[in-house]
């Protein structure tokens, strides 16, 4: 069976498909174990196509992404030996906004050579990327490095670079400046991490020690998927999930699955309103019902046990009606990540067995254009006040044949930090239905709110 995990960020997206070992069966763990990789994508918002390649590329997208980071926010080079593969994954720095990633062809390098002594070149792919996209590529692959069950072989190894090689002629400030714009917790976490004494260094799939002292020494900046085995306030919850987990029909469906991540995520961004930075990552294991409410919930790693009231899962969790029997309702389960910046990240506790879908859509050209301008009607009659935000705010929005928005999702870091300067909140009104994926065939839109005040609406249907 193929095992499909995503890696989601609202401006970049890793997708990796592969399969089970055979001679990993008789795991604990009831997540499958992707020991090889067949496929690797990476999607960056506003960019037609993905980047794409087997083990080879992205292995090399891990370490390239992680050192320009690194370096990008520090200002210290980091040194490569000569020794080296040439890398199929480079970063070329174009200004403080902007980036460029170049993917070489697999064999083809500027060095390399036929026997007769032709030099073969190899077109390579390059793609202009953002800082903010920049930074949700790394927050993509810290998840994925996170992820005990995906690839637990592919680790990435990390060394603290001497401070004597940083460019002290530009504060670390003044360069994390633009990514600052979006994703303000992300940039100051980055910055701090770098400015404080280097934590000991562990490996990411190593399994963290458990909390039976009160040493202040730094946890590991990357957790891992280890059960605690201490007691934790979410006792009675964990031991619950398991009760579900074990009794509940279970939700695979891609496409009602993607809506109630959706639905998820979104309910952890409101409620989360005193967001923070941690130490090590918080992994959480969550069950939610069809109609999108949290039902039970365990910490996967011990830092998640220690610090769940310092999480919105808590004030999340559906308390049910004295006598009804929870396990009689079908159940899907997430996982849940706060990183250490402060970010949290949702995905499928088993990944996706196949693309989810948008749900049932209206397509009929004539309905679509005449609720394009429906919608373009209602957005700048509801949009009042000067734009605060620097940046163009990207959205898809979902309109009912009556003109209605039903959905809408962000799909850049702007359009969650500025949401509640668009009228889409106030437009939005949601579906009576229990179940999350909409019942009736809504037409598909892309809206983009821009600094100047300009709106623009289109189809996705001509994307």
């Amino acid at each position: 069976m193929t095992i499909r995990r995503p890696y989601s960020l609202p401006n970049c997206t890793l997708i990796l498909e592969g399969l089970s070992d055979a001679t990993a069966a008789g795991q604990v763990d009831t997540r499958p174990l992707m020991s090889i990789l067949v496929n690797a994508e990476c999607h960056f918002a506003g960019k037609e196509k993905p980047l794409t390649g087997g083990r080879d590329f992205f292995e090399s997208l891990v370490t390239a992404a992680s050192n320009y980071a690194q370096e990008f926010l520090s200002g210290v080079p980091h040194s490569h030996s000569l020794k080296d593969k040439p890398s199929l994954v480079q970063f070329q720095k174009v200004d403080d906004h902007l980036h460029r990633l170049i993917v070489q062809s697999p064999g083809s390098s500027a060095d390399s050579t036929h026997s007769s002594g032709a030099s073969t070149t190899v077109p390579a792919r390059q793609v202009d990327i953002t800082t903010v996209q920049l930074f949700d590529l790394v927050e993509a692959v810290d998840q994925f490095l996170a992820d005990g069950r995906t690839l637990p072989d592919i680790m990435l190894s990390i060394a603290p670079v001497s401070k004597r090689y940083a460019k002290a002629e530009v504060p670390v400030a003044q360069r994390a400046a633009p990514a600052a714009v979006g994703v303000t917790s992300l940039a100051l976490a980055a910055i701090a991490f770098f400015m404080i004494p280097p934590p000991e260094v562990k490996n990411p799939k190593d399994p963290l020690p458990q909390p039976n002292s009160s040493s202040t020494t730094p946890a590991s900046p990357v957790a891992s998927e280890q059960p605690t085995t201490s007691p934790t306030p979410s006792s009675a919850e964990a031991a619950d999930l398991e009760t579900l987990v074990t009794a509940a029909p279970e939700i695979t469906d891609p496409t009602q699955l993607y809506f109630l991540q959706r639905k998820l995520q979104n309910n952890i961004y409101q409620k989360w309103t005193t967001r923070r930075q941690f130490r090590q990552e918080l992994v959480y294991r969550v069950g939610v019902g069809k109609d999108g409410a949290v039902v039970g919930y365990k910490p996967v790693n011990s830092a998640a046990g220690d610090r769940l009231e310092e999480t919105p899962l808590p004030e999340l969790l559906y308390i049910p009606a004295t006598g009804s029997d929870r396990t009689k309702e079908p159940l899907a389960q997430f996982r849940v990540v706060f990183t250490r910046r402060g970010v949290p990240q949702v995905s499928p506790w088993y990944g996706y067995k196949e693309k989810p879908s948008l749900g049932p859509e209206i397509t009929d050209p004539t309905q679509l254009g005449s609720l394009k301008d429906r919608l373009s009607e209602q957005l700048k009659q509801n949009w009042q006040g000067t734009p605060s935000f620097p940046r163009s705010l990207q959205y898809r929005v979902a309109v009912t044949k009556d003109g209605v928005v039903a959905d809408y999702e962000p799909k850049n870091q702007p359009a969650f930090d500025y949401e509640d300067e668009t009228p889409l909140p106030k437009l939005f009104q949601p579906s009576n239905s229990p179940d999350a994926v909409p019942q009736e065939p809504l037409a598909q839109f892309s809206v983009v709110f821009a600094p100047n005040g300009v709106i623009e609406v289109r189809s996705l249907q001509r994307n």
